[in-house]
């Protein structure tokens, strides 16, 4: 297997806010080299390049939702070292829970499309890449739907748990010295630009958690020295503990 290569970026997706913002900015701030795609412009991202990190940033415009357009960036990507993956993009639907038989055909497809299909396309093709890099990471933040009943979230549910299903595949295919996979499930809520946007004015978010938390554990684990912390899927508290979250291996 080639020698890693020691300028290969971290690709991060969502970047342009919430989460994934957080995370881009916490790595650059690091050293790491990162690239960030989105669907929508990163105006903040444009403001924070004007730092002394500016170097360390690049930007690639992608919609998760069209298959199309992340086949093209996936192949645009084709010269570019690549050693980990923060997914982070997501679609949560329609504002305001509702039961499943009033989601409509066009959430059912644009959630699913976004949060599950999307990032599952660029995973595989981008998987060579991080095998190369090896041990390539992958850390997708994933949600208590995937694993827990969520009334009123249907579409979002299965979109999350549909990738979560398929990565728990991409670490079973491959071993550890090659791939690292692993899976944050924050356990509270965090304040994001969309769920600003879906609660009314003047909501408390006093008892919800910046995205900084979250951005300082993904730091460990795309560290070039390896994260002590076996891959799988963890529970994050909101004091920044990890808990292993036991998921069936066989029946």
């Amino acid at each position: 297997m080639a020698p890693a290569d020691p300028t290969a970026r971290v690709l991060v997706t969502g970047a342009s806010q919430g989460i994934g913002r957080a995370i881009l900015l916490a790595l650059a701030r690091d050293g790491h080299s990162v690239l960030g795609v989105s669907r929508t412009k990163p105006d903040e991202l444009a403001n924070a390049a004007q730092s002394s990190d500016s170097d360390l940033f690049a930007w690639k415009l992608l919609d998760l939702s069209k298959a199309a357009d992340v086949e093209r960036c996936a192949s645009s990507l084709e010269s570019t070292a690549i050693r980990a993956l923060v997914l982070c993009a997501v679609d949560y639907g329609a504002n305001g829970r509702h039961e499943v038989s009033a989601t409509s055909a066009q959430e059912w497809q644009q959630v699913i499309a976004t949060n599950c299909i999307g990032h599952c396309i660029l995973v595989s093709r981008l998987l060579p890449k991080l095998i190369a890099n090896a041990p390539g990471i992958i850390v997708n933040i994933s949600s208590d739907v995937a694993v827990l009943p969520a009334t009123g979230r249907a579409a979002y549910a299965a979109s999350k748990a549909g990738l979560h299903a398929m990565l728990r595949a991409v670490a079973a295919e491959n071993p550890v010295e090659s791939l690292r996979v692993y899976q944050l499930i924050p356990t509270f809520q965090l304040i994001t630009h969309g769920l600003r946007r879906r609660r009314p004015e003047g909501f408390d978010f006093s008892s919800y958690v910046e995205p900084d938390l979250v951005a300082q554990i993904v730091r460990q684990f795309v560290s070039p020295s390896g994260s002590s912390k076996a891959p799988g899927t963890y529970l994050v508290r909101r004091d920044g503990r990890l808990d292993e979250y036991p998921e069936i291996h066989k029946l």
